[in-house]
């Protein structure tokens, strides 16, 4: 009996942390075995604050979603998350000596394309494939044992701040995991909901955290362009719990229930006064405002990122939004009409097991970690960080 493949992934994001333990199927599936999340103080923007605080949170996540699957997994591939993130386009040419493609001529190429040049305190995260070109032709999907001269590759090298990375492995590790990998968050949570006809015909992508939002463009089957904005949905909670005069969990409580984007609605709510002695009560329509120039702000930065794409009628498949703070009611209809493309949210596609429980927005990045992982073995034995990256790429033709 051929055994299990299990994996253990990790979202640690900026209002809680996710954690899943899935079965990586012989027919493609993703199994969900356990699934946990644990409410997480001292992340900001995914970046890493209090060590122990989201320690703890990570060991209570790991722990319950263990203890579903009747697993004891101590390896995770974990999100990373952050403006700090940046992509830097890389390319590179080898001749064949043998005239067949062959996996050492895959893991040459990627490597001279992965050899960027890095900034400051920075170092490579993850590199994402982007195309391929056999004797000049582009576009094939798998080119191994093909009969050629020449082999081409263009990638994206994802980068980001050794700080915060170091800060992010050091944490789990403190949590009593080992992290294997690291996988942008926006590449996860698009992994998880996207389908290949989407990027195909041309998709955004917003991964609405609680602190960051990821924007990524799909077209032609391929990622066009990554970004990250250090705007969420922590801070419309925010804005609400100083503008209004109440605590955090009382101002999250508003903005779930009772926020809403271009709403017109009127009249009063009743909260709880700081002390527990009085009621409160806070005018809706000021609530509303707040919401709306924060939403604002957020689609002004989101537009930013957008105008860098050269569009002739915009996305065909429209905009899919992922991540808890794309649930804000009314922010679907106020982008479809600001912008007059379709938007739709993005749940989790191709599992099984216990999928209805991760069929969330907000679920959506730590399956697509579990779904990156499921791709490939990982490779436990690389030395070096560029042959770490690059074996990772020569694993998918296996």
């Amino acid at each position: 009996m051929p055994k299990r493949q299990l994996m253990l992934a990790l979202d640690v994001g900026t209002t809680k942390v996710s954690a899943l333990v899935a079965e990586a199927r012989p027919d493609g599936e993703l199994a969900v075995l356990g699934i946990a999340a644990t409410p997480v103080v001292g992340m900001r923007r995914g970046l890493v604050f209090e060590v122990e605080r989201v320690a703890l949170a990570i060991r209570d996540a790991a722990n319950r979603a263990n203890s579903m699957a009747g697993s004891d997994l101590t390896q995770a591939a974990v999100a990373i998350n952050g403006d700090h993130l940046t992509i830097t386009p890389g390319q590179a040419k080898v001749s064949l000596k043998s005239g067949v493609i062959r996996d050492e001529d895959m893991q040459r190429v990627l490597e001279r394309a992965a050899h960027v040049e890095l900034g400051a305190g920075r170092e490579v995260v993850r590199v994402i494939r982007r195309g391929i070109a056999v004797d000049g032709f582009r576009g094939v999907a798998d080119p191994q044992g093909m009969v050629a001269h020449t082999l081409e590759a263009d990638v994206f090298v994802v980068t980001g701040l050794s700080t915060v990375i170091r800060n992010l492995r050091h944490v789990v590790n403190m949590a009593g995991l080992q992290p294997l990998e690291l996988i942008p968050a926006p590449e996860a949570s698009a992994l998880a909901v996207l389908s290949a006809e989407e990027k195909q015909v041309g998709v955004v992508h917003l991964d609405v955290g609680g602190g960051t939002t990821g924007v990524s463009v799909y077209r032609s089957g391929q990622l066009e362009y990554f970004g990250v904005i250090p705007l969420g949905g922590e801070s419309i909670t925010s804005d609400l719990s100083v503008g209004l005069g109440v605590v955090a969990t009382q101002a999250e409580r508003l903005k779930l229930e009772h926020a809403a984007v271009a709403s017109e609605r009127e009249g009063t709510l009743e909260v709880r006064a700081v002390s527990g002695q009085s009621v409160k009560l806070i005018p809706i329509k000021e609530m509303q405002e707040i919401v709306a120039a924060r939403v604002d702000e957020w689609t002004d930065y989101v537009e930013q990122h957008l105008q860098r794409i050269e569009w002739t009628k915009g996305p065909a498949a429209g905009v899919v939004m992922t991540g808890g703070g794309a649930l804000l009611k009314g922010l679907g209809p106020y982008l479809e009409t600001r912008w007059g493309w379709p938007v739709r949210l993005g749940t989790p596609i191709g599992l099984g097991g216990l999928s209805d429980l991760s069929r969330s927005p907000g679920y959506a990045t730590v399956v697509g970690v579990a779904k990156a992982m499921a791709s490939h073995e990982q490779s436990r034995t690389v030395e070096s960080p560029w042959q770490r990256v690059v074996q990772f790429w020569v694993n998918l033709w296996k």
